[in-house]
């Protein structure tokens, strides 16, 4: 995917975190522990927590980041219910 800002390429991975909040990159297998050192050595980008730390559905969002624009997008859509009655 291209960056809608700057048109290079984008990494492509998961929004993921347990506690913290980061992108890891395809090909890097998810950590057992999480600890900011952990996520160093997987090449990890850190995200800022949201206010509740509220997880609650099953799996993460598909997501691409451009290094060079500090750019995340996030596709939630396969999390989302179709009512919320």
């Amino acid at each position: 995917m291209k960056c809608p800002k700057c048109g290079r390429e984008m990494a492509h991975g998961v929004l993921g975190g347990r506690g913290l909040k980061f992108f890891l990159r395809d090909g890097e297998c998810y950590p057992k522990l999480m600890s900011n050192r952990i996520l160093a050595k997987k090449h990890a980008v850190m995200l800022p927590p949201d206010e509740y730390d509220s997880w609650t559905l099953d799996g993460w969002p598909i997501a691409h980041w451009c290094e060079n624009c500090k750019f995340l997008i996030a596709d939630y859509s396969h999390l989302m219910k179709d009512s919320f009655a």
